[in-house]
């Protein structure tokens, strides 16, 4: 019993400053792991856009004093299907209302080469004398612009939206009627017209402040109209559709 005792005894002995040192000393406390800041899609951006724009205007509205619109062998003029390089910058806001939910503001504006010319000839005989007829098109979408409503649905860093707004643009367009008769009927006319645009889009945060996307729009401008005459008094005129679909590639800054 008594060498039980020692050994105990001998043990607090050379223990006990160790426990005590340890129960001396003030508690370590971790701080929890940082969390990864979450991605607010709330505020300004501007950036730039580049992409490719397409359309189509198979059936172009005819009047004329000098052919005959009801006629195929007097109205042949083509049809056309005006395509190109479109680009230009944006800019605009977003509000993120609730976790999921963002509406946002945006207005763009781009220069534009969406064109295409085309003409038609037909050839015969007046008797026995060759004749041929000539008739022309063009169209070209110069500049284009939109103010959108966007909504959207933000996952993360990721941003899948619509959108719809006003849209406007300036066409230039050319129609030309000549024959071996030595009859020139042309004319030219740049107007800026007005309409709408609606699409959608996903946009993702490669960081706070840069966005990369791609946006897509359909967009409509109604029909302008060409009108050429000649010195005699003849007159034809062209109606034609202008609208189609732009695709671009979009960078923004968001402050």
């Amino acid at each position: 019993m008594r060498k039980v005792l020692g050994l105990v005894g001998a043990t607090l002995l050379f223990a006990g400053p160790a426990l005590a040192a340890d129960l001396g000393k003030p508690p370590v406390y971790k701080a929890p792991p940082a969390l990864m800041p979450v991605f607010s899609w709330t505020g300004w951006y501007i950036g730039g856009n580049i992409g490719y724009g397409w359309g189509e205007n198979t059936n172009p509205s005819i009047s004329s004093n000098f052919i005959d619109p009801t006629d195929p062998t007097e109205n042949f003029f083509p049809g056309l299907k005006p395509a190109g390089v479109i680009g230009g910058g944006q800019i605009g806001y977003n509000w993120q209302v609730n976790p999921n939910w963002v509406v946002g503001l945006e207005a763009d504006f781009q220069g534009a080469d969406i064109k295409d010319s085309a003409a038609n000839t037909l050839s015969g005989f007046v008797g026995r004398t060759p004749f041929s007829i000539t008739e022309g098109l063009s169209e070209k979408l110069d500049f284009f612009g939109t103010g959108r409503l966007r909504l959207g649905w933000a996952a993360g860093n990721w941003l899948f939206y619509g959108s719809g707004g006003v849209a406007y643009g300036n066409v230039k367009s050319t129609i030309s009627v000549s024959d071996t008769l030595g009859d020139l009927v042309a004319g030219s006319r740049s107007e800026t017209r007005a309409g709408w645009a609606a699409g959608g889009g996903v946009n993702y945060a490669v960081t706070p402040n840069w966005i990369l996307g791609v946006d897509y729009l359909h967009y409509d401008l109604g029909r302008t109209t060409v009108t050429g005459t000649d010195a005699s008094g003849d007159v034809v005129s062209a109606s034609q559709k202008v609208g189609g679909d732009i695709v671009r590639g979009v960078i923004n800054y968001k402050f």
